[in-house]
This record gives C-alpha cells, structure tokens and sequence, in this order.
C-alpha cells in the first residue's frame, strides 16, 4: 500500500500532521487580500472627473424665425414651397387685403374730412379777427359751401345787430341836435319870460301875456331835459348793442376755436389709426424676415383661414453658425461656468465610432424652466468649434434639429467618495425619520 492512500485512512488529526494542507491556497489568500488592499489605496488615493450632462439640440445661432399671421384672414396666394430657399422680404404667402384696404380708405376719407374742416375753421378766425372785408375776403374766395354758410350766419346776425345800432346813432345824432337848439333858446325864452314879468308887474303888460312867456320858458326847459334824458338812454342802448356785437364775434371766435380743436382732434387720431391700418394692410403680404430655409409649412391651401398668431411656418437662417441649445439639470448648474470647455455627442453619429465635436459654454439662464421630462431645468448654450464631422471619410454638415448629448468637467473626486456617497446620504436621511 502506498504512502499516499496509507495517510488517507489515517484519523483526520494524524492525517493533518502526516499530509500539511497545499501552499497555493494560502498565496491565492494573500493574493485576494494585496488586490483589495491594493483597491483600497487606489480608491482612496485615486481621482476620477465628475460630468455634468445635459441632452440638448442643435439650433442656429439666430435661432429659427417663425413666421404668424398678425390677423385673422384668407389665404389668397401661397409662394414657396416646404425646404424652399429664400431671401430676406420675399413674399411668403398673400392674405386677403380686401377689409384692411376699405379700412386703410375710410381712415384717409376721415382725414380728409378733418383736414377740410380745419382749413375752414382756420379761415373763419381768420376773417373774423380781420377788420377788413371786400373782394378780396379769403372766406368769399374759398370754394366751401358750408364756409360760406356759416360766414354768411354769423355776418347776418352781426348786420342785424348793426342796423338797430344804427338806427339809435341816428336818433342820438337827432336827440342831440335838438338838445343843441333847446340849449339856444332856453335864455332866449327865460329873459323874455323875465322881461314881461317885470312889464306885468308894472301893470303895462297884460298878466296872460306874461304867463305864456313863462309857459314857453318852462316848455323850453322840459324839452332840454327829456332831449338830454333821450340822449342819455341812446348811449346806454348803444353801448348794449356795442357789448352783444363783440359778445356776438367773441362767441362765434369760441365756437370756431372748439370745432378747430375738434378737427385737429379728428385728424390726429385719423392719421395715428390710418398708421395701424397701413401696418395691418402691409401685415397682409407676409414676407421672410431673414434669409433661409422654409420648414414646417402649416397652410398648403388657398382659401384657408388663419387666426391671429397662428405659426405659419419657420425659416432656419442661412449661412448662420450653428450651436446647441440644451437642458442643465438643477444639480449641475452650480457647477458650470461661463467659458467653460464641454464636449458634444451628436445622436446621430455614436461617438465610439465618429468621434465628438468640442464646445464651449456661452449661455447660462438666470432662471429655471419646467421641463415635462427634467422638471426645473435651465437653459444652456453651447457654442460649437466646428459644425462638421467626418463619417466614413465624407466630411458631412451638421444640420439644426439633431441632438446631442453635452458633457461638461465640472469637478474631481476620490473614487471611494463615489461607493461610500450613498450609505452616507442614507445614514444621514435615516436618523432623521420618525
């Protein structure tokens, strides 16, 4: 029987002693225990880079235009055509003019209006504050029938007034001609009257004689004083009539001067509105605002109706460089800078195969967007070194609406930091719950 099977059917403490156990055991042991040492140290020691990532889109510098009707209206014409090119103030599509053009008439036809009638108020102060008059009357030579009409008021109620002024100037003229004679013969009468008193009281005039000199006397003397009293009547009516002549011109200079002001009025607002009806009819041909692409053509039919602020399509600029417009997570947006280095994955390309495009940060939001997906996010530009990339030895263009992954270095950490993150915020939030 041989050494090896002798030992085998030995009792197990004797066969111990008499067959030690193998050393391999022992130095894959040692083995397994310098590794995790060995990862211990490094995961300790060792730094990895914390990436922020933000999904995203490219988009042109300029952004995409889009293109809304300002009104409700009919399509009348359509002139492109989906990925057609244009030029910046070609005609996109036509709307139907026809409302905005009897609005654009009826404003000018109401300015027209006002400016007339303040021309005409113009020329009525203006003769009513002239003096003059005659032939050469600028009312007489407008060729305005209305103006005429009204100078032609106002001129009658003022020569009515005239002839009764008139007329009492001349009873005044009269009055006073009379007071004048009366005047003169007054001390003629009253030293006759004297005279035939004296005679009368010699007893060689008759008494009645005397009495009818002392009658005409005081006749005489009524007569002055009810002449003067007449004369002074006559100033007072003519004053009256003085101060209803320039109540007469001053009221009609005050309605003159409203209606002015009323037609200046009119006017103004008529050329501010016939301004928005101009727009609103030139709104009516829609043009490109840039040069570009068509895209997302929305009206393909002539006849449609659109509505106010309806997307009508979009134009992507042309010759514009390109960026990526991309969602940063709450988490990150601490962490990354303006001018910051980012890298860009385009989905379309798998970067293990073709590569990544460089960037750098050049917008940051000030303020959170809600995101469907992301929640509070913010917006992050990234501007791209280059906007093309070689596939399969071609060198291809980048086209806006491909998206992209973007990848920024924000920071390093241990790598034990990275497996002890979680037990750590699970200890922390742990001993807080009830």
């Amino acid at each position: 029987m041989s050494t090896g099977l002798h030992v085998s059917f030995l009792p197990a403490a004797l066969e111990i002693q008499e067959k030690p156990p193998s050393p391999a055991g022992r130095a894959i042991m040692w083995t397994i225990l310098a590794v995790f040492c060995a990862a211990l140290v490094w995961a300790t020691l060792g730094h990895v880079d914390i990436v922020s990532v933000a999904q995203g889109r490219i988009i042109p510098s300029g952004h995409s235009k889009v293109v809304q009707s300002l009104e409700i209206g009919t399509v009348m014409a359509i002139r492109i055509d989906e990925g057609q090119t244009v030029d910046a103030g070609d005609v996109l599509i036509e709307l139907d003019p026809t409302s905005a053009v009897a609005g654009v008439t009826r404003l000018r036809h109401e300015r027209h209006l006002a400016k007339r009638e303040l021309a005409r108020m113009d020329a009525l102060i203006g003769r009513a504050r002239n003096t003059g008059g005659g032939a050469d009357d600028p009312v007489l030579a407008y060729d305005d029938d209305l103006l005429s009409s009204q100078w032609k008021e106002f001129q009658d109620g003022l020569a009515v007034l005239r002839h009764e002024q008139d007329k009492q100037r001349a009873e005044r003229r009269r009055a006073l001609q009379q007071v004048a004679k009366l005047k003169a013969l007054l001390p003629i009468v009253t030293r006759r009257a004297k005279n035939q008193q004296g005679l009368a009281e010699q007893k060689m005039l008759p008494e009645e004689q005397y009495l009818e000199a002392e009658q005409s006397r005081l006749e005489t003397l009524h007569d002055l004083r009810a002449e003067q009293a007449l004369v002074e009547s006559l100033d007072a009516a003519i004053a009256e009539f003085d101060a209803r002549v320039a109540s007469t011109h001053s009221e009609f200079l005050r309605k003159a001067k409203e209606q002015k002001v009323d037609a200046e009025r009119r006017q103004s607002n008529a050329e501010q509105e016939l301004v928005k009806a101009q727009s609103r009819l030139q709104a009516r041909t829609i043009t490109a605002p840039v040069a570009g692409v068509v895209q997302q053509l929305a009206v393909h039919s002539v006849g449609a109706v659109v509505t106010p602020a309806q997307q009508l399509l979009t134009i992507v600029p042309r010759d514009e460089s390109l960026e990526v417009e991309a969602a940063l997570e709450n988490k990150d947006i601490g962490f990354v800078e303006l001018g910051q280095a980012a890298e860009i994955k385009v989905d379309t390309f798998p970067f293990t195969k073709y590569g990544t495009l460089a960037g750098r940060v050049t917008h940051l939001s000030g303020d959170a967007v809600r995101d469907d997906n992301n929640g509070l996010v913010y917006t992050m530009r990234v501007r791209m070194e280059e906007s093309t990339m070689y596939v399969n030895g071609r060198k291809v263009q980048l086209s806006p609406g491909m998206t992209v992954t973007v990848e920024s270095k924000t920071g390093q950490r241990r790598l034990i930091e990275y497996f002890l993150s979680p037990l750590l915020r699970y200890r922390d939030e742990a001993v807080r719950e009830r």
